[in-house]
């Protein structure tokens, strides 16, 4: 799917830039100009806790290399769902992966999928969506007029009706499982820099609240508030 992404945007690259010759030769040679902030604290460090050139170098490549498989394995779970995403604008049985959406609960997905098939409206509904997504894309390589695809989908999924909810439920699943993925990861980011092993005292109540603040769009009016308040007064 990256590389369907790097054609679409008209990519100079077929691939990830996994080592980019400059500043992993620089890594190799000790040099740390393109890594200010590393060499910034390297020389902070106290004469006696300043590691050696060595260990530094290698202790880096070891947690580069370390997301680099994490993000591999990562993404290689989003390759085998390929097929399945596809479902989106092809409902059909072919390559269909329902695995990792078990927790949807639709049992009677197969039956549900084999009506829809076989009725030549909704077939039909299909192919002017797949048709008016083409031009929306044509829109956009020649006339750089950006349109939102996914509403589209969206909206021709919704016109089904109620009898397919389970058809719905696993298009909306596959329509949202990056945002949804990606809002997962950040919570459970900020939930275990919220909760680390030096606040073991924390209420989950407590834990609750500090990550509704992190995560929260909202942003209060502190001298408003504070104006309204009777502030306390040393005896």
């Amino acid at each position: 799917m990256f590389d369907a992404l790097l054609d679409e945007v008209n990519s100079v690259y077929n691939g990830l830039l996994r080592y980019n010759n400059v500043p992993w030769k620089n890594i190799i040679t000790r040099n740390y100009k393109y890594f200010p902030n590393l060499k910034k604290n390297i020389n902070d460090l106290d004469i006696h806790e300043k590691p050696g050139e060595e260990t530094v170098t290698e202790e880096f490549i070891s947690v580069i290399v370390s997301s680099f498989n994490e993000f591999s394995a990562r993404f290689s779970q989003f390759k085998e769902l390929s097929e399945t995403l596809k479902f989106i604008m092809y409902p059909s049985f072919d390559k269909l992966n329902l695995s990792q959406f078990d927790w949807l609960e639709i049992e009677e997905f197969e039956i549900l999928l084999i009506d829809s098939q076989s009725s030549s409206i909704w077939i039909q509904k299909f192919i002017e969506t797949r048709k008016e997504l083409e031009l929306i894309e044509t829109e956009r390589l020649t006339s750089n007029i950006s349109k939102n695809v996914n509403n589209k989908i969206l909206e021709t999924w919704n016109s089904l009706p109620d009898t397919f909810n389970c058809l719905k439920k696993l298009a909306r699943a596959i329509l949202t499982i990056f945002s949804s993925t990606y809002a997962c990861e950040s919570l459970f980011s900020e939930m275990n820099n919220i909760k680390d092993s030096l606040r073991n005292r924390l209420t989950d109540d407590s834990s609750s609240a500090c990550i509704l603040l992190k995560v929260t769009s909202y942003n209060p009016n502190i001298c408003y508030l504070s104006s309204n308040l009777q502030q306390q007064k040393s005896h």
